[in-house]
């Protein structure tokens, strides 16, 4: 047994030295830009999709199983200001530092019969008040401290009442003929297939980055509507399959009966009002307010196809696909009623579709991507009645060698407040801009950022009262500058 364990360690410091000295391979040439998204997600070894993947340090020859824990620590400093700087009488702190880690425990196996198989995990850092200095609202389940107040006299009750969440975790099996299949909580294909490329989320992640969740205040609605890498789409458990690639192009297809995490039931919690369901067709029963009443899908599905390819060093990267749903049906729920999370207010189910195109040459990229239909919110069902939404990316960057520029503009429009049908809907406006320098294998420099403004016609974007001609426009800017460490 101790020769095992030593052998296991060996084997987690051996990858994790070689992952930190190699730089990643340039991309371009399978119509990826040379830097893509810098979120790492569930993507370990031999699961990224279904086709042979480049021999790299964490592959296992046939016959053994690699172990690794891959990780990354971000430190940054950032200010802010914007139009809801000054409410209620107090003023938002304009600057702050920002910092949290992630781990990415992991285990990929190749068999001597070709089968791929391994597991993924994502573990995150949570603290619960970590930016009540800028923002207004405290998070839904927490209590705001109020003006000048703080989590307590020390700084020690702030960081012990930090937690670890698991935010990923599956596994998968498949080999390079067939494809591989993965099971849990994990991304889909409309997540996976365009991994923040079409939708420029470079840098920190751009509008689905750090300073939008952490620095831009309360009053400015932040909304990231792509379904890449954010957690509504990935986090309910599913099965999805992708296959290998024919001639650039591949698929992918997922299914969630609900969404629901791996480890969600029914009715987690007695009372609260969390009602009993039936056990024969729990769908089919009124849902408590600790699953949002009928705002839930069922039978979740998603649908899309991908090409990569290069044409005489023009690199190509497109995507195409549909989403569709039932949801959970609520006993006299009725169009409108009383807003979006009320059991009083029918929706229906997601119909979606996303395109998104990028084009490399020469380290230039430019490209876009358009999500619509039947939706609202961020991955949420849309208000019976309520319009559909449409977002819409258009970005470029440009690299040269450990240097990377970039810019996007989006612009989302939704029915937002389920109050609102046939009265107002929805407008949400981002820019963002970034600089990325690789200064050492495993060590980024950032500076970013981000201007956006939203509006919805008698929503306080402050609270969210509806009826009101208060705060209906808000605007807000940010800028960040720091360092991620990686291994």
């Amino acid at each position: 047994m101790r020769k095992l364990l030593l052998a296991s360690a060996a084997t987690v410091g051996l990858v994790g030295t070689a992952v930190a000295q190699t730089p990643p391979a340039p991309t371009e040439m399978l119509g990826i830009p040379s830097q893509p998204s810098t979120y790492l997600g569930g993507n370990n070894a031999l699961n990224s999709d279904g086709g042979p993947l480049p021999a790299g340090p964490n592959t296992p020859t046939p016959g053994t199983m690699t172990v690794h824990l891959n990780g990354r620590v971000w430190g940054y400093f950032g200010v802010q200001g914007g139009s809801a700087s000054n409410v209620q009488g107090n003023k938002v702190n304009p600057y702050q530092m920002i910092g949290y880690f992630r781990l990415y425990p992991g285990m990929d196996a190749l068999a001597t019969n070709g089968l791929r198989y391994g597991g993924i995990v994502e573990i995150r850092q949570n603290y619960i008040g970590q930016a009540y200095g800028l923002n207004i609202t405290a998070p839904a389940g927490t209590s705001n401290p109020g003006a000048g107040g703080a989590n307590a006299a020390s700084p020690s009750a702030g960081s012990s009442a930090s937690t670890l969440y698991v935010r990923r975790a599956a596994v998968y099996f498949g080999s390079d003929q067939v494809g591989i299949v993965r099971i849990g909580q994990d991304d889909g294909p409309f997540s996976q297939f365009d991994n923040g490329v079409t939708t420029f989320q470079f840098g920190t992640g751009a509008w689905n980055g750090d300073a939008p969740d952490n620095l831009l205040t309360g009053g400015i609605a932040t909304t990231f509507p792509f379904w890449s890498g954010v957690g509504n789409e990935y986090d309910p458990s599913k099965v999805a399959y992708f296959s290998p690639r024919f001639a650039g192009f591949d698929l992918g297809v997922s299914f969630a009966p609900s969404n629901a995490t791996n480890s969600a039931s029914a009715c987690p919690v007695a009372g609260a009002g969390c009602v009993a369901v039936s056990s024969v067709n729990p769908s089919a029963a009124a849902a408590g307010t600790l699953f949002g009443g009928e705002n839930r899908p069922t039978n979740w599905y998603e649908v899309m196809g991908r090409y990569q390819g290069n044409f005489g060093g023009l690199g190509i990267y497109g995507i195409l696909g549909y989403s569709g749903s039932g949801h959970v049906r609520v006993a006299g729920s009725t169009p409108g009623g009383l807003g979006v999370g009320s059991t009083t207010t029918a929706y229906d189910g997601f119909s979606v579709g996303d395109g998104g195109l990028a084009l490399t040459y020469a380290g230039f990229t430019v490209g876009g991507n358009v999500l619509w239909g039947a939706y609202n919110g961020q991955v949420n069902l849309k208000p019976q009645g309520g319009v559909n939404a449409v977002a819409w990316v258009g970005g470029a960057q440009y690299a040269i060698g450990p240097l990377t520029i970039a810019a996007s503009y989006l612009n989302y429009q939704s029915q937002g407040s389920a109050v609102m049908i046939n009265k107002s809907q929805s407008y949400f406006d981002g820019l963002a801009a970034g600089i990325t320098y690789s200064i050492a294998p495993g060590l980024n420099a950032y500076a970013e950022y981000l201007y956006g403004q939203s509006h919805q016609g008698g929503v306080s974007q402050l609270t969210g009262a509806t009826g009101t001609s208060a705060n209906n426009d808000q605007h807000g800017q940010s800028f960040i500058i720091g360092t991620r460490v990686q291994w």
